[in-house]
């Protein structure tokens, strides 16, 4: 799983230079940047929370998480939530 790892840094790395550029551009301060955030927004902290509970589910129904295991799920977990964001942003610049 650790080739994994530095190919997925890369694109979460890419993803919050997307989201910061937007954030904090000219693009993301007007009223038509508002709705894209506020959009994006709407969708992913449902996801998040829909994410904590599978981890939750999962460490107690299936296995038992241990200490590196939870922080990997974590991990996982905010960084995914960071890429769709970024997505989604995109996707809703080229909608709006």
């Amino acid at each position: 799983m650790e080739w994994f790892f530095y190919p997925y840094l890369v694109v979460v790395i890419f993803s919050i230079l997307v989201w910061l550029r937007f954030q904090h551009g000219e693009e993301g301060k007007d009223e038509r940047g508002r709705e894209i955030i506020n959009r994006s927004y709407s969708i992913i902290f449902p996801m998040f929370l829909v994410g904590w509970v599978m981890v939750r589910l999962i460490e107690d129904f299936v296995v038992p998480l241990d200490g590196d295991a939870w922080r990997d799920a974590m991990w996982y977990l905010i960084t995914g939530i960071m890429i769709l964001h970024s997505v989604l942003i995109f996707i809703f610049r080229k909608i709006y």
